[in-house]
């Protein structure tokens, strides 16, 4: 039977995405890809379960994470095992390094032996007496001998699959789907081949019986036929829900010498639903709930979030297995969150799942997704995918219609099955962002050093947000800095950051006060060199003790929107230092021109940076 499934809501487009990820790694591309939706003969599915398994077997080999893992601690150690250096600095040096690398090697394969243990206690100890010998090894050719048998250990088959296996299934229940088919807690033990069984039973061999009942509805079959092909279905990998309705359709209607239409009929009143989600007609469904999709379904027990208590979604096979194709189609990409830690805001580094949605057509829609997977894993951890990302779809898209750009949406999402949490933003690429990553980000934002601070801003503009806040805490995170500790104050990123927020300013006019970009930037440079100048001064004559008082205030009075407060701060700092107070700072007192956030800041900015700090200045042209 011949298939049309058609691009629809996000998560279903990534299952989309996903399920032709799959075919593609397996090299078996039985899908015909047309405007907006994808075409197959459900007879080419016999296979799929396999596909699946070989797909994310390849993503998360356990045997060769690890590998990659530890290579650069097995480097150093086996570079460095032999050397020996006269100055005891430098040797003191070697020698802690040494123990740090060889406990990073022992805690990550430690970490997989731990499983191990657990049904094979020989390799597991064979591992531990290998981890031992890593601490007594003084020459580089026992250091390579203890890595190919610890490697060689945990990439026998039976280890890594198993391993591989757990991992598999661990990240598909706890983010995605729960305790489904192969991933309930009781089939752990199965072997690799049997849960592939499951997984074939519960998601594909519906959708191959569901073309049978479709060509009976075509008239494809005889009795005769029909007969045959339900007795070869009794050895078959099949549901009891299809093998209930074979029994019905064997006993009821072949045995007593019923007629084609009879089943037919049989079929369309009892069997055949429409399903909820792609609107067709075909036979089997099951109830839409959270073992579907985690992050957006709900519980079937949830009575009360349904409209008269009526929990029935009926839901297809087919839209099952595309919504179980999903894990493939998402790409995995790290930001930087804050968070609460000790009573501190602290910022860390967590991994967000994301995909990018383009309804225009499906091969737009399957190789952005492609490109964005590939920049999130190859490229330098501090670019940001999104940046690289918008860039190539503006740069495709000057050929065609706004509309299409304007249409791209990005979706975020994380959840967790066994705490009940799940949390989903969304957010558009405007048009005026995509202008300021062509036009202007190599100048402002490729110039911040501070890989964290640009994801930040980049997040901050991705999703409309007023990126001050950021520039706020960046400057008072700045001035907490003790330098009698060695941490070196700068406020050169936070300028640029000053910078980025009145372009975009400008930008979400439309292009109206485009012209005034270079007046603004030239501005807003004064301003900053002139804090420069001010805390250069200070420190000349021993008073830079002084500015954190003075800078605090500020800050407080720019978070406040409190201009006065400012101004008095500002033409005391002036009259200490006996200079007149610039008439820049005139236009705080107006409401054209830069606004108060952007000349407070880049004063700010100025005022706690030396005049050494300064990058080479890039002038931004309108």
């Amino acid at each position: 039977m011949k298939i049309k499934v058609y691009l629809n809501d996000w998560f279903y487009n990534a299952g989309i995405v996903g399920f032709l990820r799959i075919l593609e790694d397996n090299e078996d591309e039985f899908a015909i890809r047309k405007n907006n939706y994808i075409e197959f003969d459900t007879e080419n599915l016999r296979n799929f379960h396999k596909y699946y398994f070989n797909y994310f077997f390849k993503k998360y080999n356990v045997a060769e994470s690890v590998k990659t893992r530890t290579k650069s601690s097995f480097d150093y150690l086996e570079n460095n095992i032999e050397v020996e250096f006269e100055d005891k600095d430098k040797e003191k040096e070697r020698k802690d390094k040494i123990k740090s690398n060889i406990k990073i090697i022992k805690s990550k394969i430690s970490k997989q032996s731990k499983k191990i243990k657990e049904f094979d206690k020989e390799i597991y100890n064979e591992i531990e007496e290998q981890c031992i010998c890593i601490d007594k090894a003084t020459h580089k050719k026992e250091l390579i001998e203890i890595k190919e048998k610890i490697l060689n250990n945990l990439q026998k088959e039976k280890i890594n699959k198993k391993l591989t296996m757990n991992k598999i299934r661990s990240i598909l229940s706890d983010t995605y789907y729960g305790q489904v088919s192969f991933l309930q807690r009781n089939r752990s033990a199965l072997s690799y081949e049997e849960q592939q069984e499951i997984m074939y039973r519960d998601y594909v061999s519906n959708i191959v019986e569901t073309g049978f009942i479709n060509d009976i509805m075509q008239n494809k079959y005889s009795i005769e036929q029909i007969k045959e092909y339900i007795e070869s279905s009794k050895e078959s990998n099949i549901t009891q829900d299809i093998e209930k309705e074979y029994l019905k359709i064997e006993k009821y209607y072949i045995n007593r010498s019923k007629t084609i239409k009879d089943i037919q009929k049989y079929l369309k009143e009892k069997v055949i639903k429409r399903c909820c989600m792609c609107e067709n007609e075909i036979g089997l469904t099951t109830n839409y709930s959270e073992g579907n999709f985690i992050p957006l379904a709900i519980s079937n027990e949830a009575n009360n979030f349904f409209w008269n208590q009526n929990t029935k979604m009926p839901i297809c096979d087919i839209c099952r297995l595309i919504l179980f194709c999903i894990p493939a189609g998402i790409t995995e990409i790290t930001k930087t969150i804050k968070t609460i830690s000790n009573n501190k805001w602290v910022y860390k580094e967590k991994d967000i799942l994301s995909f990018v949605n383009y309804d225009t057509d499906i091969n737009r829609l399957y190789k952005t997704n492609i490109n964005f997977g590939n920049k999130s894993r190859y490229e330098n951890k501090n670019a940001n995918p999104y940046s690289k990302l918008i860039l190539d779809i503006v740069e495709q898209d000057k050929q065609v219609n706004m509309w299409q750009l304007e249409n791209i949406f990005f979706v975020e999402f994380d959840a967790n099955y066994e705490k009940r949490y799940s949390r989903i933003e969304y957010f558009n690429i405007k048009r005026y962002v995509s202008i300021f990553f062509t036009q202007y980000s190599e100048k402002t934002l490729s110039k911040i050093w501070d890989y964290r601070y640009r994801l930040q801003i980049v997040d901050y503009i991705m999703k409309n947000k007023d990126i001050k806040y950021i520039i706020n805490d960046r400057i008072r995170a700045e001035m907490l800095k003790d330098e009698l500790k060695g941490e070196r104050k700068n406020g050169y990123n936070s300028f640029l950051a000053t910078q980025i927020r009145m372009i975009l300013n400008i930008l979400k006019k439309e292009g109206k006060e485009v012209e005034d970009m270079k007046k603004n930037n030239d501005k807003l440079y004064v301003i900053y060199n002139l804090g420069v100048q001010i805390h250069t001064e200070l420190k000349n004559k021993g008073e830079n003790n002084k500015l954190d008082g003075y800078t605090y205030k500020m800050l407080n009075s720019i978070k406040a929107g409190n201009k006065k407060e400012f101004m008095d701060i500002v033409i005391r700092l002036h009259m200490a230092m006996g200079k007149d107070v610039s008439s820049i700072f005139i236009e705080i007192m107006q409401t054209t021109g830069l606004d108060f956030e952007s000349i407070g800041h880049s004063f700010l900015a100025g005022l706690i940076s030396n005049k050494y700090e300064k990058k080479e200045e890039e002038k931004i042209d309108g």
